[in-house]
């Protein structure tokens, strides 16, 4: 037995025999069954560590992709949990864990120059995606699709997803124009659509992974990028589309040492563009395919086990062909240290009907919590199909009714707050959005709600600016204009109560934030910048009957930590999709008695031009995909699974619903006697950049809290474009020279870096510079390369992403550039504002981030850097320009102890504001200083 191993089973002396040979076995193709509750966490967790300790691989050249950012973090963290304990030294910032979307990011981000976009575009989510294609409307689609279509925002919606699968299954447009009149359009729609994403330096999801394929086919990247890797992982395998496996096939080319781990028993994303053939078939294209089975269960009691192990046999996977849709001989059984008390671990709740259900519920949850069988509320929770609130709402009206918390975040009902509500008829009395405009809104109910609540302030100061906003809007005259965008009157709604209480409750302040999101949405889609005579109504027209409008009738998620989605003290109501990978003590499962529909109509208008064609029977699957989907629901149950319908469930959940004794007639004293443990969540470490989060706290702890703990979007951007378009023409140069390249660059090329990141930069949102500044930030770019060709002679390397692990928090920052000579090396950091004296309080908050930059450079490349510097790129003379600054051990260590204390404040939740800031450097851009002034923080004079 090798040391690796040896030090692996001495630590984790209980591993099964399957999880041992799915560890140890490393070499070539292998596919992981993983059936609920099996341990695969811990198995690519430790089959990590075993590439890394046996020598087989070094962590930068190890991929592990799994299908959400919080899982990947929890690979991280259980992976440096793990050599902790082994007591080993290795640098696990180079391991390249995250989702395949933030793997294709990556090595876009280092390849973009060889890419049909740019530096900093923009990926767009599902909302953006949709307003992306309304502001390009009338060229992707116009009239096109009127005939299947009715409504502008029904066609985009309905679009989108065609645009999305022509993509992921990498279908030939050539192809696709000798379809039918519907295929021709379809085609044309998505040439235009795939033309002005590149124009705008915008690329959606499934563009961020064909940008990447396409990468990959390039001979000379391919090279460049497979010479650095050596083992691939893939967990969730079972919901990949095909050009995902088309990615994971070429990256792991030629000795495929590809290991895909997952359940097709669990595959849920069908609507994503997933498909369940990835994993069916991923044996067939190897010769050498090994497969190992993980079927021993820890999480359920053998009775909740066996009852879904019935459900999902009781299926005929085969079709009319013999072609069977599961791996076949599969089992999950408990495993031998699962504890099988004798109590009801399974029944069901039938009500008469909605109001006897929940009633039903709460009396179960009621006794669980009382009787000590449940510690806490969040080891409840309910499992639906769609928690809108047509499907939810009795449920949450019953918790509320009976003063039960529950969390529901994903009902849609962001516009059902109070404090939303208000917002909304603020904006209407400010832009004058009432009388026939309101009642002609399809919406209008959520205005008048709110301007009934506003009549509780009418006699405050709030009253007051509303008049005031509205009649500036309204006196304006042809030519003029308002120094205000559309998210100013928010900030300074802000400052007035009810809404400057509002902020101190975090939910609401959340949902602020959400707002201050949906505004910059809007003025960046709608391109609307400031208020103008000319626009006046205009923006009225397209803030309510437009943009409002839209978002209200889609449904609108509030907040949820993406970290911690299962926050201690609620009741948990979510979706089954919401539910995947978790597991609770206590699982009610709705939705038995509704009817299931599986998406169809994509495939059957698009499958002839599938690469691979059609895969399951069209008319199995809804029934394939109901069954996969509750099986996911009932398997996430630890000690209790509760069936629970108004009504009779749907036949084909008999295998599991019939014989059940139905609640509260169990035998509830065996119930009461149990004393359900749940695990702690898992919370990953939280990042702290050196630029974002400390140096921001350290300004202000109130913006910290805002901007970067309930992330507002800020109305203006303006001093970030400046020195962001600097820095980063500053690295092109740096990248030129690295490349080799350095007799090519001159004023003319710097010239041409420059613009194009301006372009690119503006594309993201931000607003444009005034002639003055913009000439200003180019010349100090012009006048740093004239004046420091010696320097450009020692680069090592630009833009360094380092970090450091603490024991509860990650510190990460960015290295402008590392230079060398003779074996030494020197860092030097930019700043875009002019010099500091050397007793400015700024210049020893730089020397602690260069100083902890100095450790981790020790660290990396086994040597200490010779001197720190300071660059000030709006200083005209390189003397002026260039400040050393002192360091040494003592300092390193001191810097690295004061970046704890700061942590350790935020985590603290200090973001009292202690001492008062400078109001014309610190405040005179910050959107809360409105707020801040009325709070009697600050004192700030301006016109609002």
């Amino acid at each position: 037995m090798n040391k690796a191993k040896e030090k692996i089973l001495t630590i984790f002396p209980d591993l099964n025999e399957q999880q041992k040979n799915a560890i140890f076995e490393t070499e070539g193709p292998l596919l992981i069954i993983a059936g609920p509750g099996t341990g695969k966490t811990l198995v690519l967790v430790l089959r990590t560590v075993y590439l890394i300790l046996s020598g087989k691989a070094e962590p930068s050249e190890i991929i592990l992709t799994t299908f959400t950012e919080k899982a990947a973090f929890e690979l991280r963290d259980r992976i440096s949990e793990i050599v902790r304990k082994l007591e080993v030294k290795i640098p696990l910032h180079e391991l390249k864990i995250g989702t395949i979307h933030s793997l294709c990011d990556f090595f876009i981000s280092k390849y973009v120059a060889c890419t049909p976009i740019k530096k900093n575009y923009v990926i767009l989510d599902d909302l953006t995606q949709q307003l992306f294609v309304y502001e390009h409307f009338e060229e992707i689609i116009g009239d096109k699709f009127i005939d299947r279509w009715k409504s502008k925002w029904e066609r985009i919606k309905r679009l989108i997803p065609y645009l999305n699968k022509i993509t992921e299954e990498l279908i030939d447009l050539e192809k696709l124009k000798s379809g039918n009149v519907f295929h021709k359009k379809l085609a044309k729609a998505y040439l235009i659509y795939r033309n002005k994403l590149f124009e705008n330096n915008k690329i959606d999801f499934p563009h961020l992974q064909k940008i990447f394929l396409d990468l990959l086919l390039n001979k000379e990247i391919y090279l460049k990028i497979r010479q650095k890797i050596k083992y691939i992982m893939i967990d969730e395998y079972q919901d990949t589309n095909y050009i995902q496996e088309r990615i994971a096939f070429r990256l792991s080319q030629p000795d495929y040492n590809l290991c895909v781990v997952g359940d097709e028993d669990q595959a849920l994303y069908r609507f994503r563009g997933a498909t369940v053939r990835n994993i069916l078939e991923f044996p067939k294209h190897f010769d050498d395919c090994k497969i190992i089975k993980l079927e021993k269960n820890y999480r359920s009691h053998p009775k909740i086990i066996s009852a879904y192990s019935n459900f999902i046999n009781s299926v005929n996977w085969r079709d009319e062909n013999k072609n069977y849709y599961r791996y076949p001989d599969k089992k999950v059984i408990p495993a031998e240290t699962t504890e099988s008390q004798e109590y009801p671990a399974i029944f069901c709740i039938w009500g008469a009907d909605k109001k006897d259900e929940v009633d039903r519920i709460v009396n179960l949850v009621e006794f669980l919590k009382k009787n000590g069988t449940i510690k806490d509320y969040s080891d409840v929770a309910i499992l639906l199909k769609s928690v809108r609130l047509n499907h939810s709402g009795h449920y949450i009206n019953a918790f509320k009714k009976h003063n039960i918390p529950y969390f529901c975040p994903r009902a849609r009902a962001y516009f059902e707050n109070e404090e939303i509500k208000l917002l909304l008829a603020c904006y209407a009395i400010i832009f004058g959005f009432y009388a026939k405009d309101l009642n002609r809104y399809e919406e209008k109910k959520y205005i008048e709600e709110g301007i009934h609540h506003l009549g509780k302030y009418l006699n405050s100061a709030l009253k007051d600016y509303l008049r005031r906003k509205a009649d500036q809007i309204l006196s304006l005259r042809e030519g003029e204009s308002l120094n205000l965008t559309v998210s100013d009157y928010f900030y300074q709604i802000l400052a007035y109560k009810p809404f400057s209480d509002f902020l101190k409750d975090e939910n609401k302040a959340r949902n602020f934030s959400i707002f201050s999101q949906l505004l910059n949405a809007f003025q960046v889609y709608y391109h609307i910048s400031i208020v103008t005579f000319k626009n006046k109504d205009v923006i009225k027209y397209l803030l309510f009957n437009s943009f409002f409008n839209f978002l209200i009738q889609g449904g609108m998620d509030e907040y949820e930590d993406p970290d911690n989605p299962v926050p201690k003290g609620f009741v948990q109501i979510m979706t089954i999709h919401q539910s995947k990978g978790l597991e609770f003590p206590v699982v009610i499962v709705g939705s038995l008695h509704k009817i299931f529909q599986a998406q169809k109509q994509i495939d059957r208008d698009l499958t002839e031009f599938y690469p691979r064609g059609r895969f399951e029977p069209e008319n199995r699957i809804t029934e394939f995909d109901r069954t996969r989907h509750f099986y996911v629901a009932f398997s996430r149950a630890q000690k209790l699974l509760v069936l629970t319908t108004p009504e009779k469930p749907k036949e084909y959940f008999s295998p599991i619903w019939e014989g059940l004794e139905q609640w509260p007639y169990v035998k509830r004293e065996l119930l009461k006697a149990q004393k359900f443990k749940s695990k702690p969540p898992f919370i990953p470490k939280k990042f702290y950049s050196l630029s974002s989060h400390i140096n921001v706290y350290e300004t202000c702890p109130m913006q910290y809290l805002f901007y970067r703990e309930y992330k507002f979007q800020p109305s203006r951007a303006g001093q970030i474009l400046f020195g962001t378009l600097v820095h980063q023409t500053i690295e092109d140069i740096h990248r030129m020279v690295l490349d080799g390249k350095k007799r090519e660059i001159d004023e003319i090329e710097i010239e041409k870096f420059f613009e194009e990141n301006y372009k690119s930069l503006l594309a993201t949102g931000l607003r444009p510079l005034a002639k003055t500044p913009k000439e200003s930030a180019l010349k100090q770019v012009i006048t740093y390369f004239k004046q420091n060709q010696d320097l450009l002679e020692r680069i090592v390397e630009t833009e360094v992403d380092v970090s450091v692990e603490k024991e509860d928090y990650i510190i990460v920052g960015k290295v402008d550039l590392l230079l060398g000579k003779d074996e030494k090396l020197e860092i030097l950091d930019f700043k875009t504002q002019p010099r500091a004296d050397y007793d400015d309080l700024l210049i020893e908050k730089y020397r602690k981030q260069l100083c902890l930059y100095a450790y981790i450079i020790k660290e990396r490349y086994g040597k200490m850097p010779e001197r720190l510097y300071i660059y000030w790129t709006s200083e005209e003379r390189r003397k002026d320009a260039l400040m050393e600054l002192n360091y040494n051990e003592d300092l390193i260590q001191e810097a690295g102890l004061h970046f704890d204390n700061v942590v350790k404040k935020i985590k603290e939740r200090k973001f009292d504001v202690k001492i008062k800031p400078d109001v014309n450097k610190v405040c005179k851009d910050c959107d809360f200083r409105f707020y801040c002034s009325m709070q009697g923080i600050i004192k700030f004079k301006g016109d609002w």
